[in-house]
């Protein structure tokens, strides 16, 4: 695999992972945004079905009651928190450990497909854990939730929960404050932009 521009594909050829069912076969390093919408989608629409039954508006949760307030929060938590990603990376070895491996799943992500990532992610998952679960089960629960989904497989990732839970903490605070899951998908949105561009251009040659 070469370069055709800048962003797009790796500058040198980079070996992949070989398939588990045909080894023979060399995966690329990268997610495929469909399969990433279908899973997405499946989430937004499980909350789109499940908001009605906690008493509330799916509509609404959309609507800002301000939507300065909603921007200012959601920017301004998002940059807090992509701020902090790379000192805690470098600082907590198990952290550095992930984001490695999420290096090397994502080092031929083209950046319009990390902007479609991202967006995905953050309007799915804060329609449903802040949204639908939030509102069904409360704040603590879905938290624990939130952060128990991100426990990872591998022991070298331990603080991944932690980091998940913190995050979530902040998320869940910004929902509480605006009344809306406007604010946590704008910050939401924005850690997942800026870190799947960052790692997959950190990344992008491998070096093992």
């Amino acid at each position: 695999m070469s370069s055709t521009g800048p962003g797009d594909k790796p500058s040198t050829p980079v070996a992949g992972r070989p398939s588990a069912v045909q080894p023979d076969v060399k995966l690329e390093r990268r997610v495929s945004p469909f399969f990433a919408l279908l899973f997405y989608g499946f989430l937004f629409a499980a909350a789109w079905v499940w908001v009605p039954n906690t008493g509330q508006d799916a509509k609404a949760l959309w609507t800002p009651r301000a939507l300065w307030l909603d921007v200012v929060v959601g920017l301004g938590a998002g940059l807090a928190l992509v701020l902090a990603t790379p000192g805690l990376t470098r600082r907590v070895r198990s952290l550095g450990e992930l984001e490695r491996e999420f290096g090397w799943v994502l080092g031929e992500q083209r950046t319009w497909e990390c902007v479609v990532l991202a967006i995905a992610g953050g309007v799915a998952e804060e329609f449903f854990f802040r949204g639908a679960m939030l509102a069904a089960a409360g704040p603590w629960v879905a938290l624990a939730v939130f952060a128990g989904l991100h426990w990872p497989i591998n022991a070298q990732w331990r603080a991944w929960p932690v980091t998940a839970a913190l995050a979530g903490a902040v998320l869940t605070g910004e929902r509480l404050l605006t009344g809306t899951v406007v604010a946590p998908v704008i910050t939401h949105v924005m850690v997942n932009l800026v870190n799947l561009i960052r790692i997959s251009r950190k990344y992008r040659i491998w070096r093992e």
